[in-house]
């Protein structure tokens, strides 16, 4: 990870929405109990959708805007395109590593191959940024070995990674861990996503140049993947969650659109890392639609940068864009349901269409009529976002970490501790939920409001 500093032609309505996404992240993701919540803070059960539905999307949708001020920019100048790709990959499985370790902490015999392999990715990388570094052939050596150390640990000790059912060779060393008997870890989710639709992303950006072309590709995704779900099927007999224990079936889904083929190949490919609940919504299978929601942030950013449209027209036309992809969204509806956990063609198109409107919006009231004054507060998550989704994550598990005995003799954390003293100021418990996740939030503002002053803006 590197440090950069807010340079003048960063565009602040884009840091904005990306603010406003990750605070909304962090919201649903932190409920004083999950057992209350106001329903448009979870997803929808199965077909259909709620604002929590907005997020990742969303999020997606940013990186490729992000994108195309970064990417077509270097290309302009004629930036070496293996060059770029190598740093797309060095970045991207940066992201990934910090995906496995948000999944396995707080075990750091699940996690340390994991820190050790950002490190060696972080030498390595800076010797490709920074070629002129006296230091370069130090920082490719460290680089190196520490790859190889992580990568020897997790193979050593592979058997622990595959659950409890395997002891694991090293459990003496570590007594953070539970009983040595190892531990299924996750080995997809949202970080994990971001990582590879990025990449796969960027090098469908490498090989087109145009709007039309790009737009061509997020057709023949979505279609593709259309057609995958229509006609191609599980095995006959295969059972939602086959295997695994508590998994079952959602009692909603319809015949057609049940996402048995995704937990299929879920399975198959990856075995029990997979969510408890079923179809993993970060799966293999709808990954691919989600790339789709990139290439479309693709296309509506390389609008946003253009320099002969007069920024009053950028902003309406981006909120036509939306506009125009709600109603193909709902349309498509009919054909395919718009769903978040299999990541539905017409999930991909409608989300699409609200993230147009938002950004359309931002653009409009602060970059064109200048409203400013309203958006540190949700800058200081916006140019720090990863950091701050990242090591939210982490102290919500700590959160549960440390233990002690309460005053009735039972159990107690800072979660719960926490959580009675808001439940005991309402009388409507989704009131204390929400006012738990609103502190949650407050904190981390508080938190990351240093950074942003002293302009210290940590990116993957």
């Amino acid at each position: 990870m590197e440090q950069t500093a807010v340079r003048s032609e960063r565009l602040v309505s884009l840091d904005v929405f990306r603010g406003l996404t990750i605070i909304g992240m962090i919201l649903v993701n932190n409920p004083g109990s999950w057992s209350y919540m106001y329903w448009p803070l979870g997803h929808a059960p199965w077909h259909g959708w709620t604002p929590t539905d907005w997020i990742f999307p969303f999020f997606l949708f940013i990186v490729g805007v992000a994108m195309t001020f970064s990417f077509d920019k270097r290309l302009s100048r004629g930036a070496n395109r293996a060059d770029l790709m190598a740093h797309v990959v060095g970045r991207a499985a940066v992201l990934y590593l910090l995906g496995m370790i948000l999944g396995g902490f707080p075990n750091f015999r699940l996690i340390t191959p994991y820190i050790l392999g950002i490190a060696g990715i972080e030498f390595w990388l800076a010797t490709r940024e920074h070629p002129d570094s006296p230091n370069v052939q130090r920082n490719r050596i460290v680089g190196y070995v520490l790859m190889a150390v992580a990568a020897l640990w997790f193979i050593v000790d592979f058997r622990y990674f595959n659950g409890p059912t395997q002891r694991g060779s090293w459990s003496n060393f570590f007594p953070l861990t539970s009983n040595g008997e190892g531990s299924v870890i996750r080995v997809v989710g949202v970080l994990q996503r971001i990582a590879m639709v990025y990449v796969v992303a960027a090098a469908i950006m490498m090989m087109t140049r145009g709007a039309w072309a790009r737009l061509a590709w997020v057709v023949g995704i979505i279609g593709a993947y259309w057609l995958i779900m229509a006609f191609v099927n599980a095995p006959d007999g295969y059972v939602l969650g086959n295997g695994l224990e508590g998994a079952k079936a959602d009692p909603a889904d319809d015949v057609t659109f049940r996402g048995l083929l995704n937990d299929w190949i879920d399975v198959k490919l990856l075995g029990a890392h997979l969510y408890s609940h079923r179809p993993d919504p970060e799966g293999l299978l709808s990954t691919i639609p989600a790339v789709g929601t990139t290439l479309l942030g693709i296309v509506s950013g390389m609008w946003l940068r253009r320099t002969d449209v007069p920024p009053m027209r950028r902003a309406m036309g981006l909120m036509a864009m939306g506009l125009g992809m709600l109603a193909i969204g709902q349309l498509m509806h009919y054909g395919f349901p718009i769903n978040k956990k299999i990541w539905t063609s017409s999930y991909v198109v409608f989300m699409a269409g609200w993230a147009n409107l938002f950004l359309g919006l931002c653009y409009l009231i602060i970059d064109v009529k200048g409203f400013k004054s309203w958006t540190p507060p949700v800058l200081v998550f916006g140019t720090n976002a990863i950091v701050a989704f990242f090591a939210s994550g982490l102290m919500s598990r700590m959160f549960q970490l440390f233990k002690w005995t309460g005053a009735d003799g039972k159990d107690m954390n800072i979660k719960s501790w926490s959580w009675n003293i808001a439940n005991g100021m309402f009388t409507d418990h989704r009131n204390a939920s929400l006012a738990w996740a609103v502190t949650f939030i407050l904190l981390w503002m508080l938190l990351l409001t240093p950074l942003y002053r002293k302009r210290i803006f940590i990116k993957v």
